[in-house]
């Protein structure tokens, strides 16, 4: 996609430069949507495509930057869906904390609703950091250049940002268990 659409034909509104964008990003939208466990993967293309199109006059980048773009708006999209439409996990939060000791963790990982749960109690600049590598699946020098600091900086917020995740999981777990002490 990053090498075939001109960005400012799109924010021109050429045709076919959307159509072209449509037909190349929508599919993966779609796809992703669906790993991640979203009930109408084609309802969040639509949305993602329809906010793309609304804010591509004010996205400053080039087609390198617009993936990442895409993508955040996307997994807002499926956050949402994914509040209004699931229950509980059925993975356990104990198996979301495992799930992160894994070596390189990706979008499987990223898909359990109690993990974008606490995602989002993350700080904002954390919460993008950590979506932009392992849910979109920028490289460690991408997302630094999309968050605007160096590689070694990124790694290092990355590990910070996963600890506090792990904090917040085993929060969770633990009030868990104090309310099911409670209740027997």
């Amino acid at each position: 996609m990053a090498d075939r659409v001109s960005v400012r034909a799109l924010k021109r509104g050429e045709a076919s430069e959307w159509s072209k964008f449509v037909g190349d990003i929508g599919p993966k939208i779609v796809g992703y949507a669906h790993r991640m466990g979203s009930r109408d993967p084609d309802e969040v293309m639509g949305a993602t495509l329809e906010a793309v199109a609304r804010r591509i006059g004010e996205f400053e980048g080039g087609a390198g930057d617009l993936r990442s773009f895409v993508f955040s708006i996307a997994h807002a999209r499926i956050v949402d869906d994914l509040r209004r439409n699931t229950r509980r996990s059925e993975v356990s939060i104990e198996n979301t904390l495992d799930l992160l000791e894994a070596d390189e963790p990706n979008e499987e990982t990223f898909s359990d609703p109690d993990l974008l749960a606490a995602l989002e109690r993350l700080p904002e600049e954390q919460h993008r950091m950590l979506e932009l590598r392992y849910v979109v699946g920028l490289s460690t020098r991408e997302t630094a250049k999309a968050i605007g600091k160096s590689e070694v900086a990124t790694r290092v917020a990355l590990s910070r940002a996963f600890a506090k995740l792990k904090d917040l999981l085993s929060e969770e777990l633990r009030a868990e268990s104090s309310e099911a002490e409670v209740a027997s």
